[in-house]
């Protein structure tokens, strides 16, 4: 069964997952530790579980995965430095989150508002030659390994505790938790609300204190971490599509045989095939459950939202990320 272990278990793990992938062998067993920012009730965690018990299958057992969510090992940026310097087996994210590190910049443009029309052309891209040369370059760079894509997540909405939002003047004011992503934050910013950073971990509380007025995430993720309980105003504006990704730390992926290697790559593959097959129902599943928790879905205009922030990307092209890109994906 996968676990759920606690910080000094984690350290335990891998100063022993070291020993382990010293000789390369099909037969040793392996024991991986595998860290991501995301409370448990997620599609982080989703995506965590579904790689952990493919792996576990396709290798007969030889090969399991120890899963620490919620940050517990560090935040994103930490996650990121402790994968390329082989201190972190697998890390799980977002994939435009590869943006915290320099070497990923260009990825940034994954977070340009309204890049993508819907999770399909999201999916074009993911297969693309334009993605796999800008991941490649990113793995030249920095020698971790991208395993695959392992399932998808809704698009970002923004909710909020007492106001209901359905253009971008309703967000004037507003104080809203964002990650710490610099277009999102300057996207919001756009839109007139006072962008707020806060960790994951930290968000809930940060709702219910009313530290913050409202957030922006994915459906599922807001009823599964509780923020519908703060929240009870829901503006579908959809203005990011997005999914998870999985690597694996240099010395890791240097330390398994090609066979451990195939297992690794198929366990990915696997589970972003059954995530792209669950995410239409469990999208549908939770927007049906946002009544039932008292949750009141607006009906935003979203040609007002993409003219707002037109002239922001424009600005942004050629800074931001190389000229060109966002127009290049946009029209996969």
């Amino acid at each position: 069964m996968t676990k759920l272990i606690s910080r000094g278990a984690a350290a335990l793990a891998l100063a022993a997952g070291i020993c382990l992938g010293a000789t390369p062998s099909a037969a040793a067993d392996v024991k991986l530790t595998l860290g991501h920012v995301a409370p448990p009730q997620t599609t982080y965690q989703d995506a965590a579980v579904r790689f952990a018990e493919n792996l576990k299958t396709l290798s007969g057992g030889s090969m399991s995965v120890d899963i620490v969510p919620g940050g517990a090992l560090g935040g994103l940026a930490e996650l990121w430095a402790q994968t390329r310097s082989n201190a972190l087996d697998l890390h799980l994210i977002d994939i435009g989150a590869m943006i915290a590190m320099k070497e990923a910049r260009p990825f940034l443009v994954l977070f340009a508002p309204y890049l993508f029309k819907d999770q399909a052309h999201f999916h074009r891209y993911v297969g693309s030659e334009v993605f796999g040369q800008m991941m490649g370059d990113v793995e030249a760079q920095t020698g971790v390994v991208y395993l695959g894509y392992v399932g998808d997540r809704p698009p970002r909405v923004v909710t909020t505790r007492e106001t209901a939002v359905v253009a971008p003047a309703d967000l004037k004011g507003l104080k809203i938790r964002t990650p710490q992503h610099p277009f999102i934050i300057k996207t919001f910013e756009t839109w007139g609300a006072a962008a707020t950073p806060i960790s994951a971990a930290e968000l809930l509380i940060s709702l219910k204190t009313g530290v913050v007025d409202g957030q922006d995430n994915g459906v599922i993720d807001f009823i599964g971490a509780g923020y519908a309980q703060a929240n009870k105003y829901f503006a579908p504006i959809d203005y990011i599509h997005s999914g998870v990704g999985i690597w694996i730390s240099p010395q890791r992926w240097a330390a398994m045989s090609e066979q451990q290697k195939g297992w690794l790559r198929e366990a990915a593959r696997q589970a972003g095939e059954d995530g792209r097959r669950q995410h239409a129902e469990q999208m549908q599943a939770a927007m049906a459950e946002l009544p039932k928790l008292g949750v009141t879905v607006t009906r935003p205009d979203l040609a007002a939202f993409r003219a707002s922030v037109n002239g922001m990307v424009g600005a942004m092209d050629g800074k931001a990320w190389p000229a060109g890109l966002y127009s290049k994906i946009g029209g996969l």
